[in-house]
């Protein structure tokens, strides 16, 4: 697959959305229903934080035509520290296991250092998810919590999305995973 790995353009966000929502990512509609997966009736948990992502920055998709095949983004746990966070990646399920999953990683850690990161923090509740973190980017176990639903506001200047990231439905834990970002004079 020779998709180019580049940052997002305004004309890209209904593809990238189409995107997101193959990897269980709802967005909110009026009158609608948070999760159309579950009963209507249904209690969710949400964190206690809105997951703001500016859509023009610390983005980075996979794109062939005009058709956004992968998806991902960060941000700061808590940048005096220089620990920095995975908030989503994703790939359409026909182009997954082309490697694009990993090309959109590698960018992005590569942004991380490029921004000062020392630490990469991520959570994960698929056990394949958490294994390809550890064999191929060197992630260790921090422990495991309660899954909560995420609420995101994804914004491109004026203009907001809102959504819920509900993650795997038969699953109710995440796996807390972190990796040392080596400085870029020492990543090779």
């Amino acid at each position: 697959m020779t998709a180019e790995i580049r940052a997002p353009r305004r004309h890209d966000l209904p593809s990238l959305f189409e995107c997101v929502r193959t990897y269980e990512f709802h967005l909110l509609q009026p009158g609608g229903t948070a999760d159309p997966g579950m009963p209507e009736d249904a209690i969710l948990s949400v964190r206690n934080r809105i997951v703001e992502v500016d859509l023009r920055q610390r983005c980075w998709i996979a794109v062939e035509g005009s058709t956004v095949l992968g998806f991902c983004c960060w941000g700061w746990l808590d940048e005096v520290a220089r620990q920095a966070k995975t908030i989503l990646i994703c790939v359409r399920p026909e182009a997954r296991k082309s490697g694009l999953g990993s090309q959109l990683q590698e960018r992005r850690m590569l942004e991380m250092r490029e921004q000062g990161a020392r630490e990469l923090h991520t959570w994960s509740v698929d056990p394949s998810s958490v294994r390809w973190y550890q064999e191929h980017f060197g992630y260790r176990a921090l422990g495991e919590e309660p899954l909560r639903h995420a609420l995101h506001r994804w914004y491109w200047d004026d203009q907001s999305y809102w959504g819920i990231h509900r993650g795997f439905r038969d699953r109710d834990m995440l796996t807390h995973l972190v990796t040392d970002l080596p400085t870029l004079e020492n990543a090779s």
